[in-house]
């Protein structure tokens, strides 16, 4: 058993039924989301979900749910922030078979109107084992901070 901080309460997170290439398959899947999102391939971002996945984004108010609405969300993030740059860290996966669940950094950087951005995020992430690969049923960005207007 481990624990993991969240906010100001400790959680505790039981590991069982785990094996390496469970960790292995759950980073690939987060290093396809990350490029799938940063290229603008809808399709593919998408496919990093079950079919009625959630995304609970850092947009305000935009919560898709299923693959049509994930799909239609690529472009508002693209609008929104410009060119994207996802990078996730220090994940804690735990699997209890077909379900799991990871908490990672997400740094996030976007540039836009000749400025970049920084966000330093959470990912909460609840994994199911869809048509034998893992992926996402639901994913939280938690922000955590900003640095903004660094000079192109």
């Amino acid at each position: 058993m481990s624990r993991l901080p969240k906010g100001n309460s400790i959680i505790f997170i039981e590991v069982t039924k785990m094996t390496p290439g469970d960790i292995q398959e759950i980073k690939a899947l987060n290093a396809k989301y990350n490029f799938s999102i940063d290229e603008g391939n809808a399709e593919a971002w998408a496919g990093c979900f079950t079919t009625d996945g959630a995304f609970n984004a850092a947009i305000e108010g935009e919560t898709p749910k299923g693959t049509e609405q994930l799909k239609a969300f690529v472009p508002t993030g693209i609008a929104t922030f410009g060119t994207m740059y996802h990078l996730t860290t220090n994940e804690i996966i735990s699997v209890d078979g077909e379900n799991a669940s990871q908490k990672c950094y997400l740094q996030f950087f976007t540039k836009k109107d000749g400025a970049i951005d920084g966000f330093i995020c959470v990912y909460d992430d609840w994994l199911k084992r869809e048509n034998g690969a893992w992926k996402y049923s639901r994913r939280d960005v938690i922000s955590k901070d900003r640095f903004s207007h660094l000079e192109v």
